[in-house]
């Protein structure tokens, strides 16, 4: 039985989004996995955790930190709030995953300095799932754990990428390409030509090259590897332009009723659009490189966000990946 807990106080809209989200994950998901919410037990009474029967278990925890909380060592001590308790069970193999939308930057801290990364592993990094056009997934990281990394974590990152592209997406042999300004080797800054370099002359993966960014969604590559500052506006430009498309879209169809008929005809081929490119399909990021299945979510998650970042959780734990993932300890040498 795979056990999944999750911050109860985590998100902008905590703890009614995260009790709705477990219910939509209970009712769509007939398996034995079992939810463990760590809230207080009066909000998560209140928001209606009471009803949601005996795959859903409470551990009352008072205090959690708010989503506006900034980085500090007092914090990170703290070892009594939501957030930290579900690091702990994740540590203590009292759970198999830990969920958390809450603040992004304490979830990362708090997980690396609980958990410790894998042996070999000089830095984790946060995964995301983009659509692209062939209607499959690409594997994008990093897209804020490490602002500034060295050659070595990018070469990690490509390698950690592939094997999760791979065993959890079911990609064959996945491509996988450097974010880069232009296609050719010598492309880029100082740090980019050494990785371009060391995965050329190793091989640890499927290396297809150099992708410029307005090859990020076409499928080009099954994993893109960068740097978490760059990877960080990548992601939130990709979700700025998808929200802004839709309300300039739908302004644009109400300005006329030949606009109108058109979303009447076209409205289911836009309805799979919307979700495909809707960051609530795709659940949160995956922290790759420490010691557990850690998922981050978006701090505004809806319970449909939080639905599938529970999926991806079941989903992560039955592929074996972080199994295999430490199982492959001489591909983190130096190269």
């Amino acid at each position: 039985m795979i056990k999944i807990a999750i911050d109860g106080m985590g998100g902008d809209h905590a703890p009614d989004a995260v009790i709705k989200g477990i219910q939509l994950f209970l009712e769509e998901n007939k398996s034995d996995t079992k939810i463990v919410c760590v809230c207080p037990e009066e909000k998560f009474n209140g928001a209606g955790g009471h009803s949601l029967g005996n795959r859903v278990e409470l551990v009352h925890c008072d205090k959690y930190i708010p989503m506006d909380s900034k980085l500090s060592l007092s914090i990170l001590k703290n070892k009594d709030t939501t957030m930290h308790k579900i690091i702990q069970m994740l540590k203590n193999r009292e759970v198999d995953v830990a969920f958390s939308a809450g603040n992004t930057a304490l979830f990362v801290s708090i997980s690396i300095g609980e958990l410790g990364l894998i042996e070999g592993i000089d830095r984790p990094a946060i995964c995301v799932h983009l659509p692209n056009l062939k209607d499959k997934t690409t594997l994008f990281l990093d897209v804020g754990a490490n602002v500034s990394p060295k050659a070595i974590n990018l070469y990690q990152y490509a390698i950690m990428g592939s094997l999760y592209s791979e065993n959890v997406l079911g990609i064959e042999n996945p491509k996988v390409g450097l974010l880069n300004i232009g296609e050719e080797p010598g492309k880029g800054d100082e740090l980019r030509q050494i990785v371009y370099k060391e995965l050329t002359e190793n091989k640890p993966v499927n290396f297809t090259g150099n992708i410029e960014g307005h090859e990020i969604f076409t499928g080009k590559a099954d994993v893109i590897v960068t740097d978490g500052f760059s990877g960080n506006i990548v992601l939130k430009v990709s979700e700025g332009l998808g929200r802004s498309f839709k309300s300039i879209m739908l302004r644009e169809i109400n300005r006329s009723i030949s606009g109108k008929i058109g979303f009447f005809i076209a409205r289911n081929s836009l309805k799979k659009y919307a979700r495909k490119t809707d960051y609530a399909e795709y659940g949160g990021g995956v922290l790759i490189g420490v010691n557990g299945v850690v998922i981050i979510g978006h701090g505004r998650s809806s319970p449909r966000a939080i639905s599938n970042a529970l999926f991806l959780g079941e989903k992560i734990v039955l592929s074996g990946f972080f199994e295999k993932l430490k199982k492959d300890k001489e591909k983190w040498v130096q190269q």
